[in-house]
Parts: structure tokens; C-alpha cells; sequence
């Protein structure tokens, strides 16, 4: 462990959005910090939503015990619903934590419970042999609501056929002086809660090269990142058959005019390094990689995205890490499979892709979308480093597993290399909650999502479905461009329709070249948006 003081010349490390759980102990060198105190991070966890049949998972966290010892004497669970406690367990364990990292997961069993249910978790604890209590969390300047679940009596929207994954998240191999994220193993089991058959661990290229408990020093032995593909290879081993991990990282990289921009990459089997933007050298931006170059370094069976690629960039983050965007010329690259269009929200971000993505799309060029949600950790809710040594932020958004990519693969494999080629093909949909599913049928055979297709007639075939827990389809769009046109437009429209399922026909027959995708929209019942798009399927005219 570093000194917990660092210079002003670290203060770049603050600028960049930080969305991990929040590090509290590190301070400018003399100067006070409204956040510090004299305790380890503490702090409980929970997934959003509880698929049928699953126990709900109560992570426990406590960080940073070997500056700060506690003993840890119990913790008070207690389930909530309509402001009545419903059930409420005590788990002892007179514990003596004094080391960097400490996690354990209560379940508890849902048998009778579902719908909205709020959780409360109580520390009882000792620091210096004085008595504690803190509930949820003991940060500072932040609140301490009951954590919030849906217990669901559906199981997340499906045909039996798609795979669902959040291709963007952070573990605590994602560590440094202001955040750090949850465990593999414990990720993976909100994950299997939330009804997630896979999560990609895309943590920071300049944190898995680093020396254990060092966030500054490169190993060249790369023991952090060989260690964690060993975890995630036993991971995977002892859990056959039920939700996975595919080995990842997020690459910083620069864009082809030198700036700093970040890559999913997926599956690769060797590190790449990458550290332009993260700080751990003020004002180093050096990167070993750009958009041209890093697919050279690129297994057969890995995978490319360009991560939030149009997510706006402040400006103190364009000045002192030299954070930049994907330009066209960057997305352009043949082996760059497409955007991670959603990031966790649907603001401005997301807004400006979808525009570029459909010009794209237009101009003739195949490229395809892909939903994750950054969250590092925060599986309930986003918490924060607003301004350094002076406040923190919380908002539910960025949440593990909230928006999620949908991956048909074939014959319903459910292993990494298929995964990873279907998604490739553009056989997946980005949703936060219905299941949706496009396909074009012609002369008995059927094509798939990301599929090019020389025919002039045919019919495609749009599958959703919707629960309760996320409403009923409201409206439809078959959505046609024209290579070469200007806009998009509305080829076949269903307003709404108020069901939870729809299985429907579209004869077509086409003239020029053009692609098809779909996008549906449920009844709101809530502030929140709950919607799927489709990849394209493309159409070329036969000559006569």
C-alpha cells in the first residue's frame, strides 16, 4: 500500500468521472478532506433484480483494514416490503480484519417474497475498541437508503434462445488511489441474480500491469493480470453450465489524432498495455496502441468494440489526460465490430451514437451495436468522487447488468468463443428489459441478425417479449434504410399494442439496397425508458 498523501501533481487522476465505489482515503498532501476518516471502507451491495428460484445476494465489502483494523462483531439484515419488516436475520462474526481486502455474500432465501422489496444492512463493529454502527455504508456525505430490489415471478424476457451479457463492467482488479470494484467471483454471483448468463471483466489496461498494491508501478511479470485470468479460468471450471465470465480489459489506446480513447477488448488471450490516460505519470500520455494499429494484436476469437465511444468529455479531462473521442476514421477500421452504443444511461451519450450509427449505417458501412453499463462494482447504486476532498455523488444509474446485450449464438452454445463469434456477426440486441429477435426468411432458409442477404422478396419475422416486471409492448418500428439515401424511415409500425408478446410477419420486396432493423418500446411504469433495438439485416437485389 502507498502513502495515503499524494502530490498535486496526481491531481489528474481525479478529473476523469469516477463511478467505482468510492476510495476514501487518500488526501492532497497537506491539505483536509471532507471524506477521510479513520475506518476502512465499509459497505453492502445488492443486484437490482432477482431472477425466480435464485437466493438474493448481500455482498459485503470492507476495505483497507491493514491501515484501519476493525473487528467486525455482526451484521443485521432485514427485508422490507411496503414499510413492513417481512423477515430479519443476525449473522455474527467477531471477526479481526486487518488486511487490505475482506468480502463475504449472504443469501437470502426469497421463498415468498417478490415484487419491490427494500434491504437494510447494519454493521456492528469496533475501531479501537470503541463501538460502531453504520448502515449500508459508513461514507461520508452520502445517504444511507435501504438497498432496493425486484424479486421477479418472471424470468428475465426470453425465447430459450439468447444469451445475456453486460459486455462493460469493472471488478477490484480495477484499483487505484480514489475507486475500486467487487470481486470476480462475488460479481459473478449477482450476475447469475440478475438472470446475466455472462459479464465481461473490462478493467483499465494501466491496473492489470500493475504491482500488486501499487497503483503506479508496472510489473513486468504481470502477476495481477495472469493471476486473474487463473481465477477466471477456475471460475468458469467449477461452474459448468450456469453463468460465465469472458477474460477482458479495457484498453486506452489513442485515436488517430494522439488522443486518449478506450477499447472493450473481449476475450484476447494476452495483455495488452495500455496507460495513456491513467495517471499513474502525470502527464504521460504515451500509448503503445492506436485505432490503426491494435488489431494486429488481436486473437482470431477475440473481439474489438469501441467503448462509449461519444460520451461527452469534459474539459479538464481533454487538458490533463488528453481524453479524446472515437472519430470516424477510428470506427471506420475493418476488425473494429462496432459501438457500445448504451454506457448505463441513455443521455447524451447514447443520443449522438445512435445518430452516428445510423449514418453509418447509411453510408453502407457494417457495423454494430453492443450495450454494458461501466459500473465498477455498484450494483445497487453509483456512488462517487464529485469533487476531490470535498464531496461525493450517488445516482441510480451505471448499475451492473441494468442494460444488456442479447447474443443468439448457434445451436444455443453456451461457451466464450461462441459468444464472442456471434457477436462478431452482429447476432445481438441491446435492451434494458423486452427480448427481441429479427430475422429474414426467404426460399425456406433463415438468416440471422448482421446477415447480408442477395434477395428482392421475402418476409421478415420481429419475436418480443415483455413481463410484468418491465410492462407491456407499446410500440413497434420496422425501421428500413436505403443505402445511400439521407434518412431512415418507418416501414412498418405497430402503435400501442398493449400485450406482452408479439410474433408478426412483414412481407417485403425490395428495389435498391438497403437494411432492416427493429426497435420496440414498452408501456412506461416508470421515469425510465424500457426499450430493445435489433443489428441490421441487409438486402441486395438479385440482377436479372
Amino acid at each position: 500500500m502507498i502513502n495515503s498523501e499524494f502530490l498535486i501533481e496526481h491531481f489528474a487522476l481525479f478529473l476523469p468521472m469516477v463511478i467505482m465505489y468510492a476510495e476514501l482515503h487518500f488526501r492532497f498532501k497537506w491539505s483536509n478532506s471532507r471524506y477521510f476518516q479513520k475506518e476502512p471502507e465499509i459497505l453492502a451491495d445488492l443486484p437490482i433484480r432477482i431472477e425466480p428460484g435464485n437466493d438474493i445476494p448481500i455482498l459485503l465489502i470492507i476495505k483497507d483494514a491493514h491501515i484501519f483494523p476493525i473487528i467486525l462483531e455482526k451484521v443485521e439484515i432485514k427485508i422490507i416490503k411496503n414499510n413492513k419488516i417481512i423477515q430479519s436475520k443476525i449473522f455474527s462474526y467477531n471477526a479481526d480484519i486487518d488486511f487490505s481486502w475482506w468480502d463475504d455474500t449472504i443469501t437470502i432465501d426469497a421463498t415468498g417474497i417478490s415484487g419491490d422489496v427494500e434491504i437494510n444492512v447494519e454493521f456492528s463493529y469496533k475501531v479501537n475498541g470503541k463501538s460502531r454502527n453504520c448502515t449500508i455504508h459508513n461514507y461520508p456525505l452520502c445517504t444511507h437508503n435501504n438497498l432496493t430490489t425486484y424479486v421477479s415471478e418472471f424470468p428475465y424476457p426470453n425465447d430459450g434462445n439468447a444469451l445475456y451479457g453486460d459486455l462493460h463492467y469493472h471488478t477490484n482488479l480495477t484499483e487505484d488511489k480514489v475507486e475500486f470494484g467487487a470481486p470476480l467471483k462475488a460479481t459473478l454471483t449477482a450476475a447469475e441474480a440478475l438472470g446475466l448468463d455472462f459479464y465481461c471483466n473490462t478493467d483499465h489496461s494501466y491496473d492489470l500491469d500493475d504491482v500488486p498494491g501499487s497503483w503506479t508501478e508496472t510489473d513486468p511479470n504481470l502477476e495481477k493480470w495472469n493471476k486473474s485470468r487463473s481465477e477466471i479460468n477456475k471460475i468458469n471450471n467449477d461452474n459448468p453450465g450456469k453463468s460465465f465470465i469472458i477474460p477482458s480489459e479495457e484498453l486506452s489506446l489513442h485515436n488517430q489524432d494522439g488522443r486518449n480513447v478506450h477499447a472493450l477488448i473481449l476475450n484476447n488471450s494476452h495483455f495488452l498495455p495500455g496507460q495513456g490516460d491513467g495517471a499513474e505519470e502525470a502527464f504521460n500520455f504515451y500509448a503503445d496502441y492506436n485505432t490503426k494499429t491494435v488489431h494486429a494484436s488481436l486473437d482470431e476469437n477475440s473481439l474489438c468494440i469501441a467503448a462509449h465511444p461519444f460520451s461527452p468529455v469534459p474539459l479538464v479531462q481533454w487538458f490533463f489526460v488528453k481524453r479524446g473521442k472515437w472519430l470516424l476514421k477510428d470506427i471506420l477500421e475493418n476488425n473494429l465490430a462496432g459501438l457500445q452504443i448504451v454506457n448505463g444511461d441513455i443521455g447524451r451519450g447514447y443520443q449522438y451514437g445512435i445518430k452516428i450509427w445510423i449514418r453509418l449505417l447509411l453510408d453502407g458501412y457494417h457495423k454494430f451495436i453492443y450495450a454494458g453499463n461501466d459500473a465498477h462494482g455498484n450494483f445497487n447504486m453509483y456512488r462517487q468522487i464529485k469533487t476531490p476532498m470535498l464531496s461525493l455523488y450517488e445516482k441510480k444509474e451505471q448499475l451492473f447488468g441494468e442494460f444488456r446485450t442479447g447474443v443468439f449464438t448457434k445451436n444455443k452454445s453456451r461457451d466464450i468463443n461462441s459468444v464472442i463469434s456471434s457477436m462478431k456477426n452482429g447476432n445481438c440486441f441491446v435492451t434494458n428489459g423486452p427480448f427481441i429477435n429479427l430475422t429474414f426468411e426467404n426460399n425456406g432458409s433463415i438468416h440471422e441478425m448482421g446477415s447480408v442477404i442477395s434477395s428482392n422478396l421475402g418476409s421478415f419475422k420481429i419475436s418480443i417479449i415483455s413481463t410484468s416486471e418491465f410492462g407491456k409492448i407499446k410500440d413497434i418500428t420496422l425501421i428500413k434504410g436505403i443505402i445511400k439515401e439521407q434518412k431512415e424511415n418507418n416501414f412498418f409500425t405497430i402503435l400501442n399494442y398493449g400485450d406482452y408478446e408479439l410474433e408478426k410477419y412483414i412481407e417485403i420486396n425490395i428495389e435498391s439496397e438497403c437494411y432492416f432493423r427493429c426497435i420496440v418500446e414498452l408501456e412506461s411504469i416508470s421515469s425510465k425508458k424500457i426499450f430493445a433495438l435489433t443489428n441490421p439485416i441487409w438486402l441486395k437485389p438479385k440482377l436479372n
